[in-house]
């Protein structure tokens, strides 16, 4: 009688249980934005970006973007139908590079804050004598597209 490990058997009951699958359903591995956005939820009114940020800022130097890429659309807030928007507050360094990134406010939150947050981290400008400080941003999820005002 021939013995079956216990990887050979965790193997063979993965390839039965995935065959007993609803076609349907999203696998857990793929990016539900290869799937059209269907919104669940109403685009949160934004706010007055004047009460929920300082916006005295962007003090100092003017300096040019070198690169300012938007945020992606959450995966997880994609694929639920969510939609929100991210008040982004931040310096720049006079080396170019953002500085004190923080969400003022956002709604829902979460992800969406968390892709507006590594978004500005990674944007870069020209270098300055005295950077900048107190620069505000506001990004709405909507519809499945991002946009910066």
């Amino acid at each position: 009688m021939r013995s079956v490990s216990i990887v050979q058997l965790l193997i063979f009951c993965g390839f039965i249980l995935s065959a007993c699958g609803d076609r349907g359903t999203i696998s857990p591995i793929a990016d539900p934005r290869d799937r059209p956005f269907i919104a669940s939820s109403d685009m949160p009114v934004p706010p007055n970006v004047d009460r929920a940020a300082d916006t005295e800022g962007c003090v100092g130097d003017p300096v040019a973007a070198i690169s300012a890429d938007l945020p992606q659309y959450p995966a997880r807030g994609w694929s639920r139908g969510l939609q929100g928007w991210s008040i982004v507050q931040f310096d720049v360094a006079p080396a170019g590079d953002t500085t004190g990134v923080r969400i003022a406010r956002g709604v829902p939150g979460g992800s969406f804050d968390r892709e507006a947050r590594r978004a500005v981290e990674s944007w870069r400008f020209q270098s300055s004598e005295r950077g900048l400080t107190g620069c505000v941003v506001l990004f709405e999820f909507t519809q499945g597209l991002v946009r910066i005002r």
